[in-house]
């Protein structure tokens, strides 16, 4: 019996060794950071998506936060979808705003545009879309029309979303800005990362300085002192080595996706006739990821017992699409008053949602090694899953 991750980065190995060398020369040369590779990282990140900018940080919240920063959500607030990583509200926090949750589409396990109507209040600022397991949710055309009749700004959390596309354009150039991660379980990683897109340059000249600590760029930068604070921010910088990774893993990108969706296939094959769950539909418009494969359970409240007895019967390491969602965890909880059966769609569909193993490696036998546990847990009588 295979022992079956949640995930695994795409290294194949003539790539480890383009890595390891250009290592070997950043170390030698001594320039650790700000140096060359990030730019030609930016630059290529930017010509894949087809936005003007793209500027390389140290994590995905970090590049949400800067981009919110950039849009001023102080004491203002931005509509997001219980079902993301807490990242997603905390960078609203983080940047001076409140996060007002809003619950999801069934179908797509995003943000749903009626409720992003219902929570618009004289208040609102912005809103940010997150492209849930690596899909573009088709709905992000809708919010987007919501946004601009309001004078909203709207962002695409596209941490799952490297590569992924709605009717030929690119995640990260849909809208006013995209946030990616590149956290190792991502379909591209650079061990930490992130990176903004943007096609506003003032956003770009921002994003730089306050990746920087807020030090003057371009041509603020007019004097002999070339550190210069001109605004408050943080060091939000990716290093020279991280850059080296991102840009081969850029550069391996649409394999890695063309293998992850084989992968997405073959679950697609063996999953379609096991009764006791259903499959997500992928609408044609879209180009998917797969960060994750989610699959719904019929059966309430099963997701735990089955994730637990695939783990230790059959090898396989399963997980959520998030569960608990933002408005039931603690912190939410206690301080902005959200409870249960505030969100009744997130609450029923994520609490039935399993995220089976995906990843460009894994071979034929895993898939059917993971369908063929799924179908005994399922179709076993008077077992309480």
């Amino acid at each position: 019996m295979l022992q079956i991750p949640a995930n695994k980065p795409y290294f194949p190995e003539a790539v480890q060794a383009q890595i390891a060398d250009e290592i070997v020369k950043v170390l030698v040369s001594g320039r650790l950071t700000q140096g060359p590779w990030i730019e030609k990282f930016e630059q290529s990140f930017a010509a894949y998506t087809k936005a003007n900018f793209a500027i390389a940080v140290n994590s995905g919240t970090s590049a949400l936060e800067i981009l919110l920063r950039y849009y001023d959500v102080t004491n203002s607030e931005v509509i997001v979808p219980t079902n993301t990583f807490l990242a997603s509200g905390n960078a609203v926090i983080f940047a001076g705003g409140k996060p007002v949750l809003a619950d999801i589409s069934p179908h797509t396990l995003s943000l749903d545009p009626e409720e992003v109507r219902r929570k618009i209040t004289p208040a609102t600022k912005g809103v940010i879309a997150v492209h849930i397991a690596g899909l573009v949710s088709p709905e992000i055309d809708e919010i987007r029309d919501i946004c601009k009749s309001e004078g909203l700004y709207l962002i695409e959390d596209a941490a799952h979303a490297p590569g992924a596309a709605l009717n030929n354009v690119k995640a990260g150039n849909l809208t006013d800005g995209g946030a990616f991660s590149f956290y190792p379980t991502k379909p591209m990683t650079t061990g930490e990362g992130g990176m903004i897109t943007t096609n506003d340059p003032a956003c770009d000249h921002l994003a730089r300085s306050l990746r920087c600590h807020g030090i003057a760029i371009g041509e603020e930068n007019t004097g002999a002192n070339r550190n210069l604070l001109v605004r408050l921010g943080y060091n939000w910088r990716m290093s020279e080595i991280q850059a080296i990774v991102g840009y081969y893993q850029l550069k391996y990108l649409d394999e890695a996706l063309s293998k992850r969706g084989q992968v997405a296939a073959w679950y697609q094959e063996a999953l379609s006739n096991i009764p006791g769950l259903q499959l997500f539909p992928i609408p044609a418009s879209a180009t998917h990821s797969f960060y994750k494969y989610p699959i719904l359970l019929e059966k309430k409240g099963s997701r735990g017992a089955v994730a637990a007895e695939m783990a230790k019967a059959h090898g396989v390491r399963c997980g959520s699409i998030y569960w608990p969602p933002c408005h039931l965890q603690p912190f939410y909880m206690d301080e902005f008053g959200y409870k249960m059966g505030d969100f009744p769609v997130a609450e029923d569909i994520l609490d039935r949602t399993l995220a089976l193993p995906i990843y460009p490696d894994m071979p034929y036998e895993a898939v059917q090694q993971v369908s063929k546990g799924l179908s005994v847990i399922l179709q076993r009588e008077g077992v309480n899953v």
